[in-house]
C-alpha cells in the first residue's frame, strides 16, 4: 500500500453533515448525566427506606426472641438442641 488511502471517522473534521456539532452531543450528555444522577438519588432514597424497614423488623424480632426467651428457657434451649441435632445430623451426610 502507498498510504494514499486516509481513514476518516463519521464525525471528523471536514464533514459538512449538520448536526455533527459538539454542542448537541454535550447536551446530550449533560441531560443523560442528569438522567443518571436522578435515577442514583432516587435509588439511594428506596435503598434508605429498605434499610429503615429492616432497622425496624430486626428489633421487633430481637426483642420477641429476648421475651420468648426470657419467659420460657427450657423451651429455648430445647429448640437449639433439636436444631442443633437436625443441622448435625445433615452436615454428616
Amino acid at each position: 500500500m502507498n498510504g494514499s488511502h486516509q481513514l476518516t471517522s463519521p464525525g471528523s473534521a471536514g464533514s459538512s453533515q449538520p448536526g455533527n456539532s459538539s454542542t448537541a452531543t454535550s447536551g446530550d450528555d449533560d441531560q443523560g448525566r442528569a438522567s443518571g444522577a436522578r435515577v442514583l438519588s432516587d435509588l439511594k432514597d428506596k435503598i434508605a427506606g429498605a434499610q429503615e424497614v429492616v432497622k425496624t423488623m430486626y428489633r421487633v424480632v430481637s426483642e420477641s426472641t429476648d421475651d420468648y426467651v426470657h419467659e420460657a428457657p427450657w423451651k429455648a434451649v430445647t429448640m437449639a438442641l433439636i436444631g442443633g441435632l437436625i443441622i448435625g445430623m445433615l452436615a454428616r451426610r
